[in-house]
């Protein structure tokens, strides 16, 4: 348990921290998922859509603190060598 008042102080932002992260964390889950599902139904322009969605949160959290910037950009790296396929797969008939 905390005794001094910085110690204290130090307990409260980790909390806030910790949901904030939480919260950031989700979202970017949220958003893999649902350039994974457009992946998967060979949906371009809702893969493309996902792409920058999931780029814009990775990368605004690996600035922040919550992701590391390594991982950030090995996911983007991954997620646009899949679209970059599905690309060149062209339309399904």
């Amino acid at each position: 348990m905390a005794h001094s008042l910085s110690a204290k102080k130090r307990v409260r932002q980790n909390a806030t921290r910790q949901v904030r992260n939480r919260i950031i964390k989700s979202r970017i889950r949220t958003a893999r998922r649902a350039f994974a599902k457009a992946v998967e139904a060979k949906n371009l322009e809702a893969a493309q859509a996902g792409l920058r969605t999931c780029q814009k949160l990775l990368q605004r959290a690996a600035v922040n603190g919550p992701v590391h910037r390594g991982q950030a950009a090995r996911t983007i790296g991954r997620m646009q060598t899949c679209l970059n396929a599905l690309e060149k797969a062209g339309p399904t008939p």
